[in-house]
């Protein structure tokens, strides 16, 4: 499979998220549990900063109640560990290849370290925390939820492009990216038609302000870009 990297954009939870990660050998180091999104205080763009894994990435993405008590049962099984609930992390600079799975451009042996703190004027979320947030927006065609981030490779961070919006429903991509359906016509109307509401976002003036964490509400001014979600958008 083509290196996402090359490629313009690519999309976090369809082309990152649950995601095996290998190293330069081709050896299991790990899965892609959550990714680390950085805010910065200067008003760059946010953008996704690490890879984050173990229990302590996966269980919060887990819905509210459940990923609360896996999160206190978990830290409880460990309570002599002071970092019990920070996760481990790889830094974006050691990917060299985004595929059908991760590649690390070095070996595993001894990569996986805890997640540093937040270095100053930088604030740290969750990829997990993100996604499926209700968007509040006067834009007409800004209705839904944050299905997922596209993302732009920009050196040892993927920066935030666009965020793509749209209903909650059942519907899958069936193994397909957005807008690049190239098996059977029937099995792509299909497809299309179940997202034929889903916006692009653009992330151009978006800042850790506009986004309520414990109400889940990410807030989208009227005069937000807004676009189709081909992914070659």
């Amino acid at each position: 499979m083509d290196n996402r990297l090359d490629s313009r954009a690519f999309d976090a939870a369809l082309h990152l998220l649950d995601r095996q990660v290998t190293d330069k050998d081709g050896l299991l180091v790990c899965k892609v549990d959550d990714l680390e999104i950085s805010f910065y205080a200067d008003g760059s763009r946010p953008a996704v900063t690490r890879i984050l894994t173990g229990p302590a990435a996966l269980v919060p993405r887990m819905s509210s109640r459940t990923g609360h008590l896996l999160r206190e049962r978990w830290i409880s099984l460990g309570t002599q560990y002071a970092d019990r609930d920070v996760p481990l992390a790889i830094d974006l600079h050691q990917v060299g290849h985004v595929g059908s799975d991760i590649r690390l451009k070095v070996g595993r042996d001894g990569l996986l370290d805890r997640q540093p703190p937040a270095t100053e004027g930088t604030t740290l979320r969750r990829m997990g925390e993100l996604l499926r947030m209700r968007v509040s927006s006067e834009h007409p065609q800004l209705r839904g939820v944050v299905l997922d981030v596209r993302l732009e490779p920009a050196g040892d961070r993927f920066v935030f492009r666009h965020l793509v919006v749209g209903p909650r429903r059942p519907g899958s991509l069936l193994g397909y990216d957005r807008g690049d359906f190239k098996g059977p016509w029937l099995v792509g109307a299909t497809v299309k038609r179940l997202h034929r509401h889903v916006r692009l976002a653009s992330c151009a003036a978006i800042e850790e302000a506009d986004i309520d964490w414990d109400r889940g509400i990410v807030r989208l001014g009227e005069d937000t870009e807004v676009g189709p979600a081909a992914f070659d958008a």
